[in-house]
């Protein structure tokens, strides 16, 4: 047996302990809640691009709480009555953005809607919440001392509503509702999947941060480090700061993907060996308590964002456009 193999087995018997606060059920149904209900106010501008076999929007709706999230919207040029097709929500990760219109157009053209949003204070997508703690630059001590406030409910709020606004567009078919995310984008995929029963299928490339007190300690990621900055700063406050990231860490949720009594939900972990943004041990775990459906592919010599190509295939084959 090879190394690396011998050392997937190892992870692959470690289970993560839960760090649930007594409220934390109770503070996601209200998170859930408020997000589901306040209005999207949605707008869409068609976008003039040169090919002919889709058709292209840039759309807007209301972030939760206060702000603007920007997206992509692309689909298939529609045929005449239009039939309800699959679709993809697609989340990049931390410090990037949606990218142009070329780089997703292969989804496009197998037969899915598409929408790609910049997450919240990137790229397009503002961020207009007061916080009242981590004025450090970055978003990951933004709103740390209260998880009311921290930046990733609002990430993981907007999930929720991304769904919701993509779920009532006429040409999609609400059943076949998939997410791929990279990094933060894919800790907002399981998230969102765990929240909200309609996604049927999740693919999470390399999903952070996730086991925080040991991605602080160990990782080389901007958010381990944006923490620690923080932690260097107002060392007092370590206990009050790693109960709000309690809320936040996918260890504590993910049991309810798959879980949803309206469909049952795949999901399909990419895996870098030589990730260290992302520590892949971490990612196991996170594996590991995994509710519903999932597999797990794993690419021993490459890193952070590896598998890109095996997920079409995995969505072709559940979503079947």
């Amino acid at each position: 047996m090879r190394l690396w193999e011998r050392q997937l087995d190892q992870w692959l018997a470690e289970t993560p302990q839960p760090t649930v606060a007594p409220d934390f059920e109770g503070f996601w149904d209200e998170t859930r809640s408020l997000a589901q209900s306040q209005p999207l106010s949605p707008q869409v501008v068609n976008v003039d691009y040169p090919s002919k076999k889709l058709s292209a929007y840039q759309v807007s709706f209301d972030a939760f709480g206060r702000g603007c999230l920007k997206a992509w919207l692309l689909m298939p040029a529609l045929t005449s009555p239009p039939e309800k097709l699959p679709a993809l929500i697609l989340w990049h990760d931390y410090l990037g953005f949606r990218g142009r219109i070329y780089t997703h157009l292969s989804w496009v053209l197998q037969g899915f809607v598409v929408l790609v949003p910049d997450i919240r204070g990137h790229g397009d997508s503002s961020d207009l919440t007061h916080y009242s703690w981590g004025n450090n630059k970055g978003y990951f001590p933004q709103g740390i001392g209260d998880p009311h406030e921290y930046y990733l409910r609002g990430c993981i709020a907007d999930g929720l509503r991304t769904v919701q606004y993509l779920s009532q567009r006429e040409e999609v078919d609400a059943d076949r509702v998939g997410i791929i995310g990279v990094g933060l984008g894919g800790l907002i995929g399981l998230w969102t999947a765990a929240l909200n029963s309609q996604v049927n299928t999740v693919a999470a490339v390399a999903p952070y941060p996730c086991n925080w007190q040991r991605h602080v300690a160990g990782a080389s990621s901007t958010s381990a480090s944006e923490v620690k900055t923080y932690l260097m700063r107002y060392p007092e406050q370590e206990e009050r700061v790693f109960k709000t990231l309690s809320y936040f860490d996918p260890i504590n949720i993910v049991h309810q993907v798959g879980a949803g009594l309206q469909s049952p939900c795949s999901t399909l972990f990419a895996l870098g060996l030589q990730d260290s943004t992302a520590p892949p041990q971490d990612s196991v775990g996170l594996f590991n308590l995994l509710g519903g459906e999932k597999e797990l592919k794993v690419f021993p010599y490459d890193g952070h964002g590896a598998g890109q190509e095996e997920l079409i295939r995995w969505m072709q084959e559940r979503l079947t456009p």
